[in-house]
């Protein structure tokens, strides 16, 4: 099960295992982060399954018994309380959740997980009372996916699909959602402004509940091609009003009166914000541009450091790294050559999350947390397939493979069963 590919790099003298302040209330311990990950591992409902049937199976009990297991057995925890549990055993973790609906009409799939009513607050207060225990934090990512959703789900749930504008994912859709939305009579098209400052409320009653179930913070996603990206990029966003792409000010808008919002409301030292300024993912084309896309990111980097200035700052911003452009890709693969993320740190002085092949190619993580003191090393598969992978970083022990065939299945197995390192006595 060990993965081949990984070479250990020692990090135990960088600034990886020095703490870090993130606001008042949150020192971590160490700079590596657990990512969002879409687990598909809620109910129809939307609410994180909590249900106990796979602590019965003679598989999980094997493996609860075996050598490679080092879970606390005194307290059965349902499904998804296991998962973030294990995730978070390294005390003074960040981890981020999957991300999480705001609302019905920002979803658009099946056995994702929401945070818009009580029943979904109550199973996420548990989940994160989980990872509180073991002295973690946890920020919840709010969701809204606009053309990534499948037409068809949203027009059975009585919603319509929307977008920036009406232009359809022709570049990489995975589905063929123009034909579905075309047969399923839901067919793709612009918010209107009352249908934004809906959304916008949907950001604020999410936030509200985030923190009700005992969240540390909440993550704005406006990356990978969901629907606050769709107002940055240059090929869905074709509007003619305030939020058209005619100015930087106007792509961000959304963006920024939703971030706003929440900060006033809630304090922005729990608001961070997630982004992929190159990402291709859900037919973005800011690597069409890269003149107008390190503009555009340059000016939103700006917007942000003049907040953080007033005292009014996120708490983070986490960004994709153009090494990991195409995230449907393997490691080392679907890579965008000659840019680089280094510029945020010339407009924005706040800390900054990295993400995108950052286990096998360690190199570069080993650079760029000693870059400064204000970064932070975000990693998703391998935490998937390794939940003590800060003590293997540490130690330099090897790394677990990873099953990508389990990433969306609904069952235990390649979500909690993965094995702990072994240490032979």
């Amino acid at each position: 099960m060990i993965d081949k590919r990984y070479t250990p790099v020692a990090l135990k003298n960088t600034n990886f295992f020095k703490p870090l302040k993130l606001n008042s209330k949150i020192t971590l311990k160490h700079r590596g982060v657990m990512a969002p990950l879409t687990r598909f591992r809620a109910d129809f409902d939307h609410v994180p399954r909590l249900d106990k049937d796979y602590l019965k199976s003679p598989e999980w009990k094997k493996f609860l018994a075996s050598s490679e297991s080092k879970i606390d057995t005194t307290s059965q925890r349902g499904l998804v309380e296991e998962y973030y549990y294990q995730r978070s055993l390294r005390p003074g973790t960040l981890v981020l959740s999957e991300a999480t609906y705001i609302s019905p009409a920002a979803g658009g799939d099946d056995f994702i997980p929401g945070i818009w009513n009580k029943t979904q607050v109550n199973a996420w207060k548990q989940i994160i009372n989980t990872v509180h225990q073991n002295k973690s934090f946890f920020f919840l990512q709010l969701w809204n996916i606009g053309r990534q959703a499948n037409p068809k789900i949203l027009r059975r749930d009585g919603f319509p699909y929307l977008s920036a504008s009406g232009v359809y994912n022709e570049r990489n859709d995975f589905v063929p959602s123009k034909k579905i939305a075309e047969e399923s009579n839901n067919v793709l098209r612009a918010c209107t402004i009352e249908e934004i400052e809906n959304f916008k409320k949907d950001y604020v009653n999410a936030t509200k509940n985030a923190l009700e179930a005992g969240s540390d913070g909440v993550e704005i996603h406006a990356a990978n091609g969901y629907l606050l990206n769709q107002f940055l990029d240059l090929g869905s966003n074709k509007r003619t009003d305030q939020y058209g792409p005619q100015s930087f000010e106007n792509r961000s808008r959304f963006l920024f009166e939703v971030y706003d919002l929440l900060a006033k409301e809630f304090g922005s030292e729990k608001i961070g914000l997630r982004l992929s300024p190159y990402g291709v993912f859900g037919g973005m084309t800011g690597d069409k541009n890269i003149k107008d896309t390190n503009a555009l990111y340059a000016y939103i980097y700006d917007e942000f450091e003049k907040r953080r200035q007033a005292g009014n700052g996120p708490v983070y911003i986490s960004i994709m790294e153009p090494r990991c452009a195409d995230i449907t890709k393997n490691e080392g693969s679907g890579a965008l050559e000659g840019v680089s993320n280094d510029y945020i740190f010339d407009h924005y002085k706040g800390v900054v999350i990295r993400a995108g092949d950052l286990i096998l190619g360690n190199q570069f993580t080993k650079e760029i947390v000693d870059q400064n003191d204000r970064t932070l090393c975000m990693f998703g598969r391998y935490f998937i397939s390794n939940p003590d992978l800060i003590d293997r970083l540490e130690n330099e022990w090897p790394v677990n493979k990873y099953n990508r065939n389990t990433f969306y299945t609904r069952d235990f197995k390649g979500y909690v069963d993965y094995p702990y390192y072994k240490i032979d006595k």
